[in-house]
C-alpha cells in the first residue's frame, strides 16, 4: 500500500543523508560518465541533421547532347523522374549565370565570347538512392541514354559521405556500451558498498523474515535517484555547453525530446539493472 512505498522513499532518504560523501561521490562519477555519452550524443545529432541537409541536396547532373530537342529533352526527363528523383532543367543560360556568380567576379569571364556551358538536367535522388552503391548504379543507368552526353555526380565524394554517417554510428555505439559498462560497475560496487556497511541491519531483517524484494527496494529507489540526478546535471551542462558553441558555430541545435527522454530513462534503468544484480548477489551473502 502507500505506507510501505513512503516507508520505502524514506529509507532510500536516510540512507541517501547517512552515506551523503558516498552518495555525492557517486553522482559526480555517473555524471561525468553520462556527459561525455551526452556529448556524443549531441555531436551524433548536430552531424546527422548536417548530413541529412546534404544528403537531400545529393544530386546527379545529366549533360544532354547538344542535338537533343525540346521533346526528346522533356522525355528524358520524365523518365528520370518516374525511376530516380525530382528532375529540374538547366539551360545552358541558367547555367552560365549560375558560374557567373559562383566565380564571383565577372571580369574574369569577358575573354569568353561564347558560353559553352551544356544544357543539363539535376536530379534530386531520392531518400533510398541516397548511398554510394545505389547512386553509382543509377548514375551508370542514366549515362546509358542516349540523349545524355555526360553524368556527374561525385562519387568519392558519395562515398565519403556514407563512411562518415557509418562512423557516427559505430561511434554512437561504442559510446553507449562504455558508458552503461561504466554506470553498471560504479552502482554495483557501491551498492554492495552500501549493504556491507548496513550488514547488521540487513542481517537482523532478514532473521525477521522481510524479504529480499522489502530489504532490496529502498536501495534500488537511491540508486535511480542518484542516476536521475546525475542525468538531469549532465543534461544541464551540456545544455550549457550547446548555448556557448552556438555563439560561436552557427545551428548547433540541443538534442530532440526523444533523445532526452531516451538518454534519462536509459540511465534510470541501467541503475535499476545494476542495482538488482548487485542486491541479489550481496543479499545470498549477508543472511544468518
Amino acid at each position: 500500500g502507500l505506507s510501505v512505498h513512503l516507508y520505502y522513499l524514506r529509507e532510500a532518504w536516510r540512507s541517501f543523508r547517512h552515506h551523503q560523501g558516498l552518495a555525492w561521490s557517486v553522482m559526480l562519477s555517473l555524471a561525468a560518465s553520462l556527459l561525455l555519452c551526452g556529448l556524443f550524443l549531441l555531436l551524433t545529432h548536430n552531424a546527422r541533421t548536417a548530413l541529412r541537409f546534404i544528403g537531400d541536396r545529393r544530386e546527379i547532373v545529366v549533360y544532354l547532347r547538344d542535338q537533343v530537342t525540346t521533346e526528346q529533352r522533356e522525355a528524358v526527363a520524365a523518365r528520370l523522374g518516374d525511376l530516380y528523383g525530382v528532375v529540374e532543367y538547366v539551360s545552358p543560360e541558367a547555367a552560365w549565370q549560375e558560374f557567373s556568380q559562383q566565380l564571383g567576379d565577372p571580369q574574369l569571364l569577358q575573354a569568353v565570347d561564347h558560353n559553352p556551358l551544356p544544357a543539363s538536367l539535376r536530379v534530386r535522388l531520392r531518400p533510398e538512392l541516397l548511398n554510394y552503391p545505389a547512386t553509382e548504379q543509377a548514375a551508370r543507368q542514366i549515362a546509358e541514354f542516349s540523349e545524355v552526353e555526360d553524368v556527374r555526380y561525385g562519387g568519392e565524394w558519395v562515398r565519403r559521405l556514407d563512411e562518415l554517417q557509418a562512423s557516427l554510428l559505430r561511434g554512437s555505439l561504442v559510446a553507449g556500451v562504455v558508458v552503461a559498462l561504466a554506470i553498471v560497475l560504479i552502482l554495483y560496487n557501491v551498492i554492495r558498498l552500501t549493504v556491507a556497511t548496513r550488514r547488521r541491519e540487513v542481517e537482523i531483517m532478514l532473521r525477521l523474515g522481510a524479504s529480499d524484494r522489502f530489504i532490496a527496494t529502498p536501495f534500488v529507489i537511491e540508486a535511480m535517484g542518484e542516476t536521475l540526478a546525475a542525468a538531469l546535471a549532465a543534461l544541464g551542462l551540456l545544455l550549457a555547453l550547446q548555448q556557448l558553441a552556438r555563439h560561436q558555430v552557427a545551428h548547433v541545435t540541443f538534442l530532440p525530446l526523444g533523445w532526452v527522454a531516451a538518454f534519462v530513462g536509459g540511465a534510470v534503468l541501467l541503475a535499476w539493472a545494476a542495482a538488482a544484480l548487485a542486491l541479489a548477489r550481496t543479499l545470498r551473502t549477508a543472511g544468518p
